[in-house]
């Protein structure tokens, strides 16, 4: 019998790539997720002992070809369950993230780019760039894994055939189709308003949990019985849920809580109903583009581990935030390469012993100077450019370790609601040296390190 051939893309340069087999070094710090918010008056209403255990959860600012052969030659070959990658469309689109900075002289509006997708006249690229990505991302995959790529209209033909190639056709589960609704002033054509999810297991064994839908009010009125007979009854779960999804909305209202701005942001329930359908508790799971990191957040609340990675400083930032504002579990950051200081940052911190064994310390930033910015609108108030910032209290040169975070309620409204001090009890400690990290609007960090002044 002939054996089969099966069919491939080509394309200028394919397959020259040869991959890189070093360490990176990384920039690391660990978040404790503690935050304090203006609601509070900046105080921290219990003792806070700073906790230096390391995490299973990782977020990793960088390229992600590299991250993903540093993780091979650090043992993780085999280890992910599953893999959730949303990549550019080949769009030809500019994403954006809008914020509203409050002043005295009024209201503006800023927008930061986040990345530019070149559309087809980088084909060649895209294609190559996705097909180095999945070989790796294969060799990443569990005996029993699953990889799920979202994708729409623009390019989805053209990866599904790399992803035959990658893990063969006998390999695919299900073209997933997500629907939903939104304005399109379009009148031109249909609207397009569905996604293409494609589920490729690594072999035959692939984790799946049956997920259910709620049965239609006629169905409950009915049940089954006059149609299939006695032996039939209704599943408690609901209806086995098909592979067109019309029931998850993209997220729509500007002023929802799930809102982070982010112009890639997904729905939490989106990635909920994957996460339950192709992991179990305690998988690995991992998003190589993770954005503004739904799936970070959605696998902390289902106790799955994740690992995180996106190559913009924005994409980081977001998710450090919505992680620390849900108080998730402790998590690591890691930066492929060092960071330098982008701005000056002067700090006071006061130190008072309140009772044996323990500090009260009052910490405050007095003056921050950040770095030129290409922001288009101007900003007066240099504190109206700090995101959050964070503290380290018992700072150590190498790993900063986040045992506080100051954030405000509403991310996008730059306003004065961010506290500038916070206040709260450590155990006594002598020698004691402070951090505070402070996250601009633009993704970029500014570390300040001061030793307590001591009062009674």
């Amino acid at each position: 019998m002939e054996k089969e051939k099966p069919v491939r893309l080509v394309w200028a340069g394919k397959g020259t790539y040869q991959a890189e087999c070093n360490r990176l070094e990384r920039e690391v710090s660990r978040i404790y997720p503690r935050p304090v918010m203006a609601e509070n008056g900046g105080l921290f209403p219990h003792p806070v002992t700073p906790s230096r255990a390391p995490s299973a959860n990782y977020l990793i600012n960088g390229d992600n070809l590299k991250v993903m052969q540093a993780l091979l030659q650090e043992g993780y070959a085999g280890k992910i369950d599953l893999i959730y990658i949303d990549p550019p469309y080949l769009s030809q689109g500019t994403y954006q993230s809008r914020v509203e900075v409050q002043e005295e002289q009024g209201s503006k509006w800023l927008t930061r780019t986040i990345f530019k997708d070149a559309g087809y006249k980088d084909l060649d690229h895209y294609l190559e760039q996705i097909f180095q990505r999945l070989v790796l991302m294969k060799d990443l995959l569990s005996e029993q894994g699953s990889i799920i790529v979202h994708l729409d209209w623009h390019v989805s033909h053209y990866v599904r055939v790399l992803l035959d190639e990658v893990f063969s056709p006998k390999n695919l589960v299900n073209e997933i189709i997500w629907c939903y609704s939104g304005g399109s002033g379009s009148r031109r054509h249909f609207h397009r308003k569905h996604d293409n999810l494609y589920w490729y297991s690594k072999g035959r064994d692939y984790i799946f949990n049956p997920q259910y839908r709620e049965y239609s009010s006629g169905t409950l009125q009915r049940g089954l019985t006059r149609v299939k007979g006695d032996k039939y009854k209704l599943h408690s779960q609901g209806a086995l849920l098909q592979d067109w999804w019309t029931d998850i909305n993209k997220i729509l209202s500007p002023t929802a809580h799930e809102n982070l701005k982010f112009p890639t942001q997904k729905p939490a329930a989106l990635l909920e109903r994957i996460v339950a359908a192709a992991s179990e508790p305690d998988s690995l799971v991992a998003d190589f583009y993770s954005g503004s990191g739904t799936l970070a957040e959605v696998c902390d609340s289902m106790q799955r581990r994740w690992l995180a990675c996106d190559f913009q400083p924005l994409a980081i930032q977001t998710t450090q935030y919505r992680l620390v504002r849900g108080q998730a579990h402790p998590f690591e950051v890691h930066g492929m390469e060092k960071e330098e200081n982008a701005g000056q940052l002067s700090l006071q911190v006061i130190g008072r012993e309140m009772e044996p064994g323990q500090d009260n310390l009052f910490i405050h930033i007095s003056a921050y100077q950040p770095d030129d910015s290409p922001e288009e609108v101007a900003i007066t108030e240099s504190f109206s450019r700090i995101d959050f910032w964070e503290v380290d209290l018992d700072y150590r040169e190498g790993v900063f370790y986040s045992d506080i975070q100051v954030i405000r309620p509403r991310r996008n409204c730059l306003d004065d609601s961010l506290p500038l001090s916070v206040s709260l009890t450590v155990p006594h400690k002598e020698g004691r040296q402070v951090a505070v990290r402070v996250h601009d609007i633009w993704g970029k960090k500014c570390t300040g390190v001061v030793g307590p002044e001591t009062k009674r």
